[in-house]
């Protein structure tokens, strides 16, 4: 039998669900949540949405799995954030949160006396992540980027909870899993998986267009992660997947103007160009040449591209 359950500054009730803002010490933010306390105690299962705000697909998904899910159905808990970056939400801001132009994707586990998004990070890790057995954070493709459906896991030196994270990340009807050793720091997989739990992103939708067979696609793969831990009752789905071990990134050295020499899923070999920035007059200045073999999962597609910007990644 299940209790009343609290969670940040809310109280569900037994067997109930609630909607409500989960609110912070020391920030404005409040972030949009939906609370499942279920019929019996099981784990404690956290989807996500919107840690980039405009990546409209997994918003919708994570709202319409939060407003579907019957507490009458769940064995155990879900924490259902559709929208962790209002601010970039509303400012329709890619990448960035809008007051400090940084990627709260890269600020956890974030700083209590930090800069906007280093806060939001800091408190979404203490309030949410260390109170979870699961994270599932779904993603897609921002404004300015196209991509072919991935999921990640985290690679630690648990290896027990490594597997589990791939059978996690395999749960979805998409065919390219990668196993991630660490190159991008301060994402949310990364910090929950070292912090000794089951987490992954899922990525499917692009351009900051929303779409609903997409976003049907995230649904499901999430709804079959929860059966296949227990927490709902059904038949579970197994898909073949493409597993990969190397996420090869590219990013501008440069200013200037981007063009693309592949397309999103087109495989490439070690030494294809893959694209080239160009000046303002159309004279290439700078080209970028496959150092692996593998398929081109994520492109960015605005002319306009700064240093340190992500121009495509390779998956191997």
């Amino acid at each position: 039998m299940s209790a009343s359950w609290k969670f940040g500054n809310l109280l569900v009730q037994e067997k109930a669900k609630l909607t409500g803002y989960l609110e912070f010490p020391m920030i404005e933010e409040k972030l949009p949540v939906f609370l499942v306390n279920g019929q019996t105690e099981g784990p404690v299962v956290l989807i996500m949405g919107g840690i980039h705000g405009c990546e409209y697909t997994s918003i919708d998904a994570a709202i319409s799995l939060g407003k579907s899910l019957d507490p009458n159905q769940v064995k155990g808990k879900v924490v259902v954030l559709p929208i962790a970056n209002p601010a970039s939400f509303y400012a329709r801001s890619i990448y960035v949160h809008p007051k400090d132009q940084k990627n709260l994707n890269r600020m956890f586990p974030g700083k209590k006396d930090g800069t906007a998004a280093e806060q939001l990070a800091y408190w979404i890790n203490e309030t949410v992540f260390k109170q979870v057995d699961y994270m599932i954070d779904l993603h897609g493709g921002d404004m300015i980027e196209a991509l072919v459906p991935f999921t990640i896991y985290h690679v630690t030196e648990d290896h027990q909870l490594v597997e589990k994270s791939k059978n996690m990340a395999s749960m979805f009807e998409i065919k390219y899993v990668i196993g991630s050793t660490g190159q991008v720091p301060g994402s949310t997989y990364g910090t929950v998986a070292e912090q000794g739990k089951v987490a992954i992103i899922a990525e499917a939708g692009q351009q900051g267009i929303l779409s609903q067979p997409d976003s049907v696609l995230l649904q499901d793969g999430v709804l079959n992660i929860l059966k296949s831990i227990g927490l709902l009752e059904g038949e579970v789905k197994n898909y073949d997947s493409h597993h990969l071990s190397v996420f090869d990134w590219y990013r501008a050295e440069i200013q200037g103007l981007w063009y693309p020499n592949v397309n999103i899923g087109d495989e490439v070999k070690t030494g294809d160009l893959l694209g080239e920035i160009r000046n303002e007059f159309g004279e290439a200045v700078q080209s970028y040449y496959s150092s692996t073999t593998g398929v081109v999962l994520f492109l960015v597609t605005s002319l306009a591209i700064n240093p340190n910007d992500p121009l495509l990644a390779v998956g191997e």
